[in-house]
């Protein structure tokens, strides 16, 4: 007792306690270890003065802990002459935090009493030191083995195809009719806490709004609609994330995250998880095959995850075309491949040729003139014959989705290879040569294969126009890109011609009708 007595006259007594899951918010666990921390200090002839206690937060996830740093600079700064804790697994469950608190302990001369051990630490002697971390690595052990536990059960629902919790797959999830009680505040004292209903969702079948937004992402990505092109598409029909739905408030570690709603990685992630395929997944591998009905085919999905692989695709963010012919109709002035985009007169939008600014065209007529010239074409009883033939043998994605990898790593070895000398300039242009030749015919191969031509849907509508209404304007461009070269002429500054003489259109397919006065 005379070594306490000295270090508490110019010292605080502290104590420190925290529970890992507080389920129902009422910080019971933590309370229920400082009495006991009380109980054992009044027992020494102490009073704790200061508390240091972090609720809900776990020390093994690695989550930081605010109350147990702030201690530790206590501690560095001479404040602290005593802690007690109710066990040492309370304080710590991982080793290498106890060498640092020991570190310190020892450089300010603090004691460490546990409750549950009924006696101090001796931090001073090596057996003393031995002792905690013999008591830490206990607390350890039980963690690992507990998560063990946790991973095994979960890995097992994969398997079986249960929904394991968490927030709900987007293309998933019926009402089943019943509804479960959920309190919306825990963390709330017991006479406020509210309570609502939620819904209780069959899992393993689809959302088929949600899942037929996917099959749209799908099919209008292998037809060569840009990411950028459905992202604008998706905000111009306000289709809601799976929070909006469900008015879920994202958090992690207890913080609300704010999220910007529709982004690429988003609808790329989604696209590829195994699950849209049908696959039971587990920590992003697939655990067992064809558990669910799968909302795009396996072929499908492999091959998107192709074309996401091909390193030449455009992935920065840049100016998305809003109109049917911006950047792809040429200039029939400079008739060297210029291309026309959109520039506003008086608030009126017209075509102009990007390189000098001459053809200078009404958007909105040029597009109208457009859209009626691929109607009349695609609503022709041999509308039939502009679908792509694929008979050719079935194809193994996965490989080919390996192989251009491997072809991109071969390149970066031949320019690491040049860098230190150790070939030449003509080796390394060979080397990248091959390598692009070879990545161009598995993107060749991968299109041809999935057989998505942008009117691939077309026979699945009673008529073109219904089909033509349904599609995003991304997909409206790629079907005029596949269907014809449209070209816009020059007129002479005030001609006034009508839009079909300022027009061409070459079909690349068999010549569509131009639509009638």
């Amino acid at each position: 007792m005379g070594l306490i007595k000295t270090a508490v006259e110019t010292r605080a007594i502290a104590d420190y306690s925290r529970i890992s899951k507080d389920k129902r918010g009422t910080a019971e666990g933590v309370e229920t270890q400082h009495y006991e921390n009380e109980d054992a200090a009044a027992g020494l002839g102490l009073t704790i003065s200061h508390r240091y206690t972090d609720n809900d937060l776990s020390a093994f996830s690695g989550v930081e802990r605010p109350e147990y740093e702030q201690l530790l600079r206590d501690m560095e700064a001479a404040m602290i002459a005593i802690l007690i804790i109710w066990h040492a697994n309370r304080l710590h469950r991982n080793v290498d935090e106890v060498e640092r608190f020991i570190k310190i302990a020892r450089a300010n001369k603090v004691q460490l009493y546990s409750v549950t051990k009924g006696g101090f630490y001796n931090l001073e002697t090596a057996n003393g030191r031995k002792e905690l971390r013999q008591d830490t690595l206990h607390a350890q052990y039980e963690s690992e083995h507990r998560g063990e536990r946790v991973q095994i059960a979960r890995k097992r629902q994969a398997r079986q195809g249960v929904y394991g919790g968490g927030v709900r797959a987007f293309g998933w999830g019926v009402d089943t009719g019943r509804v479960r009680s959920v309190c919306i505040n825990p963390k709330a004292a017991p006479m406020d806490r509210v309570w609502e209903d939620r819904r209780v969702l069959d899992m393993t079948r689809h959302n088929e709004a949600e899942a037929a937004e996917i099959r749209r992402w799908a099919n209008d990505l292998l037809a060569g609609v840009t990411l950028a092109q459905v992202l604008r598409d998706i905000a111009k029909r306000n289709i809601p994330t799976v929070s909006q739905t469900d008015a879920r408030v994202l958090k992690r570690n207890n913080k609300e995250v704010k999220t910007a709603g529709w982004q690429s990685r988003t609808i790329t992630r989604i696209l590829l998880s195994a699950r849209t395929a049908g696959h039971a997944e587990y920590k992003g591998e697939i655990s067992k095959r064809n558990v669910y009905d799968a909302i795009i085919s396996h072929e499908t999905q492999e091959a998107l995850r192709v074309m996401f692989a091909d390193p030449t695709r455009k992935t920065s963010r840049g100016t998305t075309p809003k109109w049917l012919l911006s950047l792809s109709a040429l200039c029939g002035d400079c008739n060297d491949g210029s291309v026309m985009y959109v520039r506003y007169r008086k608030q009126t939008a017209f075509y102009r040729c990007r390189s000098v600014g001459h053809c200078s065209t009404p958007a909105l007529d040029a597009d109208q003139y457009i859209e009626d010239t691929i109607l009349a074409r695609l609503s022709r009883p041999d509308a039939v014959d502009l679908l792509p033939q694929s008979n050719g043998p079935k194809i193994d994605y996965e490989a080919l989705h390996a192989e251009m990898i491997t072809l991109e790593d071969q390149k970066k070895k031949a320019m690491r290879l040049f860098m230190a000398d150790q070939i030449d300039e003509p080796m390394l242009i060979e080397a990248k040569e091959t390598a692009d030749q070879r990545i161009a015919e598995i993107k060749a191969q991968t299109k041809q294969a999935a057989g998505k031509s942008p009117i691939s849907d077309l026979f699945d509508y009673p008529t073109a126009r219904e089909w033509w209404k349904s599609l995003s304007q991304g997909r409206k461009r790629e079907v005029v890109k596949a269907l014809a070269v449209v070209t816009l002429l020059p007129v002479g500054r005030g001609n006034r011609l009508p839009i079909a003489q300022r027009i061409t259109v070459q079909p690349l397919r068999p010549h569509p009708q131009r639509p009638t006065a």
